[in-house]
């Protein structure tokens, strides 16, 4: 049997589904850019370039998650937390090779701050820590796409580093008992606007 894909390897196949999706769109709609299509559109493509890397597992979309947190053991005793969201989907579910939930994935699109996505990230945390000691979850990822135009004298590439950085900043203060890592893309120019995309990485405690 293939080895388990390592976390690393996940977070690239993961940036480059949205930069894929981002140069798929541009051509099919003549110039658009990815803030314009569905966000499953996305979602499409994260969860193909996951399920081509080298290595053991599974991957599915739109994943009812109360299925696959009993299906990792992370149901455990007591009444799910509200912000689980049981009766939702995960946008993609990453499995081990023993088909077993390893990780929940959320993808949005057009985040420019920690609003957009605070709700997925709190998700993603209380999931990574119900019955963790029982449960095959390892970690969750949040993949985020974002653009913008040079404004008020600050170019494109300054304003989505500064926006990555305060997202990056806000995540840790939102999900203080996960260990929180955030990977980001190159930031794409293009005259005067730019874009980029960001794996956020959440791990739960080792309490």
């Amino acid at each position: 049997m293939s080895a388990q894909v390592p976390i690393a390897a996940i977070v690239k196949g993961a940036l480059d589904g949205v930069v894929k999706a981002q140069k798929a769109y541009a051509d099919w709609s003549g110039g658009d850019w990815l803030w314009n299509a569905p966000e499953y559109f996305s979602t499409v493509f994260v969860a193909q370039e996951i399920a081509k890397l080298d290595g053991a597992k599974y991957v599915t979309v739109e994943h009812g998650a109360r299925a696959a947190m009993k299906d990792a053991g992370a149901i455990g005793r007591g009444k799910l937390h509200h912000k689980i969201r049981a009766g939702g989907r995960f946008d993609i579910l990453l499995w081990w090779a023993d088909e077993s939930p390893r990780a929940p994935i959320e993808v949005k699109c057009q985040v420019t701050g920690i609003e957009k996505i605070k709700a997925d990230l709190q998700r993603i945390e209380k999931v990574v820590h119900r019955n963790k000691k029982d449960s095959s979850f390892q970690f969750g990822m949040m993949i985020i796409y974002t653009s913008c135009r040079s404004s008020n004298g600050f170019s494109a590439t300054e304003i989505l580093k500064k926006r990555l950085e305060n997202i990056n900043a806000d995540c840790k203060k939102a999900v203080a008992s996960c260990a929180v890592k955030m990977t980001n893309s190159r930031i794409y120019k293009d005259g005067d606007s730019a874009w980029a995309a960001s794996a956020i990485v959440l791990k739960p405690d080792a309490n």
